[in-house]
């Protein structure tokens, strides 16, 4: 089917496709960043120019009334945003603006907006220059991010951000340029395996990265705690905006009672339930259904549903009823998104890996596929130095002698202190026949190297020495709760903490009967499940901590302590 081969080639090259349905707003005047900042659940006076953030606007009960993406550019903000939430946030303009020297002008209505996304969207877009790693350092690397750039003969804006979960970029060229721009991409993209991606494997991609649209997910009846914002569009630091008191509270004090999850279904051949289904445990309403189709990424059907408290702890599998229907399905909850798409840095971690299979193999020197995806590591991390070493020795052993030294300046230039840099570098000059250089390398590197061990001694001794004083302050903080304990030997804070200071004296066994004490004391007390399971893992009981962890997860899930519950989750993994 046509649909997998192009979520496929999202998740494993690269996709391209268009979208009209949203547009930028732009807002300038010297009131501009003070009043969005009033106005949005995000921080807007910290973003510097060139960089972004989501932001929601909500009404006096948390309840979302539009969500977009913010950007900076010297006193400028644009907004990008569904057009379906564009009247939402002109009436907060229209309504909040008094005095205000702010400009409020739609700049993107007419111009698609043009997706690039997958792993080696930072490959094809680099290439397209002469230096491809300088190329790739001049592309937005932090979420958000954007700059003006030209690409393929266009003056295009790229913001570092998509749908799909994957790396990749939102390109806003000039008015009328969009599909030339995208005709172009498409043919030289053909190198890369991009596809082109219809509408159908977009919502598809959309619902796997588990960010919702709107009336998709969200809309002006949920609270944004309930939803997946609550985290990356929300700053629990900044000061007051309409809605902030609900937010804080539900952050202080609990849980919201509904929360937008995943959950994966088993095939067992049932009719999927339909958006907006009541799910039902016996004749219990435990969640509404907002969405559900087959996930090729997941190999199951994926719905988003919103959970009650009890019906949300990741990895538990429930039986699920749907009202007005007899069958019954098995749905597994997962966190949002339920496909979690490798980092630049993981993508290059396994071509640098795959690189290195490539160059064992070659006997006789004569491959180029290792350094040919060497080459795309880097582009993804230019940081990387094992993979500026590696390419440089292949290089060298191709007989690409100039090259191999090109690349070991960078990673000399990248980290003055790496020694194998100017040891390989020795080697290199020396097979030239420039005997002072080699000798030149080859001191530094010695020289380095010296230094480095001192270094490591003195760090040693600090270590040392700051070993020594977390000691005494935890013996002296077991002295001080083991009072308190006296007076009140259930006291939550007094267990908690005696257990944390045994921990810190890697005394698990002494730790573990007061963590005990404290998760039986104060029965939603997360981090103490945390600690405990920790003790069991140090102490080597697997079984006890898969228990602790699990019964921590779902306490965690309850109470919405999202930290804690993530930590455990993977713990619970890594024993698995």
């Amino acid at each position: 089917m046509a649909i997998l081969r192009e979520i496929k080639a999202v998740r494993e090259n690269v996709g391209l496709w268009m979208r009209d349905d949203y547009t930028v707003l732009q807002f300038s005047g010297k009131d501009a960043g003070s009043w969005l900042h009033s106005q949005t659940t995000n921080d807007v006076k910290g973003l510097r120019s060139g960089a972004g953030n989501l932001q929601a606007i909500l009404d006096r009960q948390g309840r979302v009334q539009a969500f977009f993406s913010l950007h900076r550019w010297e006193e400028e903000f644009w907004a990008i945003i569904e057009k379906k939430q564009l009247p939402a946030l002109l009436a907060r303009v229209e309504s909040h603006l008094i005095l205000e020297d702010v400009t409020v002008e739609e700049v993107g209505r007419d111009t698609p907006q043009v997706l690039l996304e997958g792993p080696r969207a930072v490959v094809l877009l680099a290439n397209q220059h002469g230096d491809p790693l300088e190329a790739a350092q001049g592309l937005p690397s932090e979420a958000f991010a954007f700059s003006p750039i030209r690409i393929l003969d266009h003056d295009v804006l790229i913001f570092r951000e998509g749908e799909s979960g994957e790396d990749g970029f939102l390109l806003l060229p000039g008015p009328g340029e969009s599909e030339l721009l995208f005709e172009k991409l498409e043919d030289v993209g053909i190198d890369f395996g991009i596809i082109a991606v219809s509408e159908a494997a977009r919502s598809t991609l959309i619902l796997e990265s588990g960010f919702p649209r709107w009336q998709e997910g969200i809309d002006e009846t949920r609270i944004v705690s309930e939803t997946p914002l609550a985290q990356p569009a929300v700053s629990y630091e900044k000061g007051c905006y309409l809605g902030q008191e609900v937010v804080a509270r539900l952050k202080a004090y609990g849980s919201p009672k509904q929360q937008l999850v995943a959950l994966l279904i088993a095939d067992d051949g049932a009719v999927m339930p339909d958006s907006g289904s009541t799910l039902l445990e016996g004749e219990k309403k435990v969640g509404l259904l907002v969405r559900c189709a087959f996930s090729p990424t997941c190999d199951t059907w994926l719905a988003w549903a919103y959970m009650d408290r009890d019906h949300r702890v990741s990895e538990a599998t429930y039986q699920l009823g749907v009202e007005g229907r007899t069958e019954v399905l098995s749905a597994t909850v997962a966190h949002l998104p339920a496909f979690q798409a490798p980092t630049r840095r993981e993508n290059a971690v396994r071509y640098y890996d795959e690189a290195l299979g490539h160059f064992e193999a070659d006997h006789d020197d004569e491959n180029n596929t290792a350094i040919e995806i060497l080459m795309e590591a880097l582009l993804l991390a230019p940081d990387f130095e094992d993979a500026y070493e590696a390419l440089g020795v292949i290089l060298h052993r191709h007989h690409r002698v100039d090259e191999a030294i090109l690349f070991m300046k960078k990673l000399a230039s990248l980290n003055p202190n790496c020694v194998m840099a100017h040891t390989n570098l020795s080697v290199f000059y020396m097979s030239q026949g420039l005997i002072q250089e080699a000798e030149d390398e080859k001191a530094m590197a010695n020289q380095l190297e010296f230094k480095q061990t001192l270094d490591a001694r003195q760090a040693e001794k600090a270590a040392k020495q700051e070993r020594e004083r977390l000691k005494a302050e935890a013996e002296g903080r077991i002295a001080m709760f083991l009072e308190v304990l006296e007076i009140d030997p259930e006291d939550p804070v007094a267990t908690m903490g005696l257990g944390q200071a045994y921990m810190q004296l890697e005394r698990h066994g002494d730790a573990i009967p007061y963590l005990e004490t404290a998760t039986h004391v104060q029965k939603d007390f997360s981090a103490a499940f945390l600690n405990l399971g920790k003790c069991h893992e140090f102490l080597g009981n697997s079984e006890a901590a898969r228990s602790t962890y699990k019964k921590g997860i779902e306490v965690a899930g309850r109470k919405g302590d999202l930290m804690p519950m993530r930590e455990m989750e993977r713990r619970l993994k890594q024993l698995k």
